[in-house]
């Protein structure tokens, strides 16, 4: 018997960021595989909706996902201070309410899927069967995950293995977590094989800034300038938001790189897909300040660029070499031009990862293995 999925979470639908399309990605993957599934999300944006014709166009899909949206009356989403201590108060309280409706009234086959600590949490201490999928860590999350997975029908998927070794769960427990990276769309993927010829050029898609820090990426512009940077190399980065794209177009444009460097306002993803496809080397790019960048990250745009048949070049940080077939990455150390430059000559004499290498990326085996594990 299928098993109905009840993803509660504290994100909002819809938006842009790369965690709410990782949500709706694999929900519709695992809509594929037979099993029901409603997301329960908080009305805590102006923008928040669960009109499913307004989550399909955005999202684009067209799987039997259910959305119910919750009212949301508390101060995060209201005010534009505190934020960092609106956002734990009101985490706290919605989860709590949350969770005390939707312990009632379930029956033995339904399975609670959550990206939320207080939810896993207090599902934990009524015994239900709940499992966390684990992005980032906190000293108040390494406490909660602690607590909660003493639950026998607790557990924990972690998105990579320094996740795990830096959670401090005892290796005892090992039946109760799993580490499962990221996947890739294939749907997204309209064109059999990428273009072929060389034309050189390196592609950077994604948020302009995380956390607010600079990604590195007014570094690699900069590397442009170095008079080892052979001048068939050519940079396309296409990020978000339009604030911080200007910036970086007005530093190409003091640089006088328009020639080499384009930098394009967010696109929708099958066209970020297309010019990913037309490229030929990958660019994972971060600041060694952020420790989830440093340790922790597995990004949606790996995948993507593996599957484009792309070579990678990533600073050379922990998170990047834990990620699935790391070995084909050329690595540079961080605000090194020289080394990147090497790692970009090197990646051209990488041959790329054939397709059907390539099945234990998608998400439909993420989800075939997540959906083994929680059951």
């Amino acid at each position: 018997m299928k098993s109905k999925i009840i993803y509660l979470t504290y994100q909002t639908f819809p938006s842009n960021t790369a965690n709410t399309i990782q949500t709706v990605d694999n929900a519709k993957y695992i809509c594929r595989s037979g099993h029901e599934i409603i997301i329960v999300f908080p009305l805590r944006s102006k923008f928040s909706s669960d009109n499913i014709e307004k989550l399909k166009k955005h999202y684009r899909f067209d799987e039997n996902i259910e959305f119910k949206g919750i009212e949301h009356n508390l101060p995060f989403g209201k005010y534009n201070i505190f934020e960092k201590y609106l956002y734990l108060f009101s985490h706290f309280i919605w989860s709590k309410k949350i969770t005390k409706t939707y312990r009632k009234d379930v029956d033995s086959n339904s399975i609670f899927f959550t990206r939320s600590d207080w939810i896993f949490y207090f599902l934990s201490k009524k015994g239900l069967n709940v499992t966390f999928e684990c992005h980032q860590l906190t000293k108040l999350r390494k406490q909660i995950i602690k607590k909660s997975i003493s639950n026998k029908s607790s557990k924990v998927i972690f998105l990579n293995q320094n996740l795990l070794d830096d959670s401090g769960l005892n290796t005892g427990l090992s039946k109760k977590y799993m580490v499962l990276q990221n996947g890739v769309d294939t749907d997204l993927f309209k064109k059999e094989n990428k273009n072929e010829s060389k034309n050189f050029e390196i592609i950077f898609t994604g948020n302009i800034k995380r956390f607010n820090d600079d990604r590195g990426l007014k570094f690699i512009i900069n590397s442009f300038l170095n008079e080892k940077m052979p001048e068939k190399f050519k940079l396309k980065i296409i990020g978000w938001p339009l604030e911080q794209i200007n910036e970086l177009r007005e530093l190409v444009r003091k640089l006088k790189m328009s020639s080499r460097i384009s930098i394009i306002d967010k696109l929708d993803r099958e066209s970020t897909i297309s010019n990913i496809q037309n490229a030929d080397i990958g660019l994972l790019i971060n600041s060694s300040t952020d420790r989830h960048s440093l340790m922790h990250t597995s990004p949606l745009k790996y995948f993507e660029y593996l599957y484009a048949g792309l070579n990678i070049v990533a600073v050379d940080f922990p998170s990047h070499r834990a990620l699935p077939f790391s070995e084909n990455i050329s690595f540079f150390h961080e605000n090194n031009e020289e080394g990147f430059i090497q790692a970009l000559f090197e990646s051209l004499r990488r041959d790329s990862i054939q397709k059907d290498q390539l099945k234990s990326i998608t998400l439909e085996e993420r989800v075939n293995k997540l959906l083994m594990f929680i059951k």
